[in-house]
């Protein structure tokens, strides 16, 4: 099983959303190889644009090009609990690294969306990268668990 690395622009605010991003990775760990990255954002500027490559920049120093890129976004796919499970254990099958990318607040960079090999909507709200972030960490902890057999989801 490869690696799986979640980038998420800055270190979360919100106490709550540290608390929960914590718990959910010390469980995470017990099952996989799953890494948080929370690169330092140095914006030049207040514009969304200045923002965006920004963002940009600090995400890919943290890409190889063997990575297999899945960028966060209301407009990717949406998958149910199994299906997303599916996906995610033949993803581990055939990747050695994995990587979940959540924008920040003006979304992901055109050239990063472009260059992921898929897009992935965790709601079709649009959510603040924070929540998306511990959505996506709830939602891979229920995938191991389901791929591991240990008891977490109801159906």
């Amino acid at each position: 099983m490869g690696l799986i690395k979640i980038l998420s622009p800055g270190v979360p605010g919100f106490s709550f959303v540290k608390e929960g991003a914590d718990y959910y990775l010390k469980k995470l760990k017990s099952l996989g190889k799953v890494e948080l990255i929370f690169p330092k954002i140095k914006v030049k500027g207040s514009s969304p644009e200045l923002r965006l490559k920004a963002e940009e920049e600090a995400f890919r120093k943290h890409l190889k090009t063997q990575d297999y890129l899945i960028v966060l976004d209301e407009r990717g796919k949406l998958f149910k609990t199994l299906e997303f499970t599916k996906h995610l254990e033949n993803l581990m099958l055939s990747h050695s690294s994995i990587v979940f990318l959540i924008g920040g607040p003006e979304g992901v960079s055109k050239n990063l969306k472009n260059e992921a090999k898929e897009l992935l909507s965790l709601s079709t709200l649009t959510l603040n990268h924070e929540i998306a972030l511990l959505v996506l960490l709830e939602a891979l902890y229920r995938g191991f668990t389901i791929l591991k057999g240990i008891p977490y989801h109801r159906e």
